[in-house]
């Protein structure tokens, strides 16, 4: 078992990927700022430094562009997300799925996808003059955009 950026990978015919470390980075990061921030008793103060790109939401984002997530993953992600949502505002419920549609200007497994979407066309539209990178793109990265955009 080895772990490259922030996956974990099991070698067998089919490289799986592992998102429990990503998992575990994310709520070390959320409990840390959680319990600072927990002293302001202030909701939005502490959603926003949650959301925002700095503190809590690169560690759940971290490399999922760069591999191709199946609905299991991506909704265990959002699970993740919609966790630290319900302990932020103490919510249960549909209210969490109500209040992550007002905080977030995307829900959570959309920018999972457009964020693999944008990295599939950057790789495309740079790097497939690159001897293997266009031989991945020929063979799997095209479907694999084409079914992701479906998605969208």
């Amino acid at each position: 078992m080895s772990n490259y950026l922030v996956f974990s990978s099991l070698l067998t015919k089919k490289i799986r990927i592992g998102i429990g470390y990503i998992k575990s980075r994310f709520y070390r990061a959320f409990n840390g700022l959680f319990h600072n921030a927990a002293k302001l008793k202030d909701e939005l103060t502490t959603m926003h430094l949650v959301s925002s790109y700095r503190y809590c939401k690169p560690c759940l984002l971290y490399g999922t562009e760069a591999v191709a997530l199946n609905a299991t993953q991506r909704r265990s992600l959002s699970h993740t997300w919609q966790y630290d949502v319900s302990k932020v505002f103490h919510i249960t419920g549909d209210n969490v799925s109500f209040v992550c549609n007002v905080t977030a200007a995307v829900h959570f497994c959309e920018l999972l996808i457009h964020r693999n979407v944008t990295f599939l066309n950057n790789l495309q539209k740079f790097h497939s003059q690159h001897l293997v990178i266009g031989y991945l793109l020929r063979h799997s990265g095209k479907n694999e955009l084409h079914e992701l955009s479906d998605i969208l």
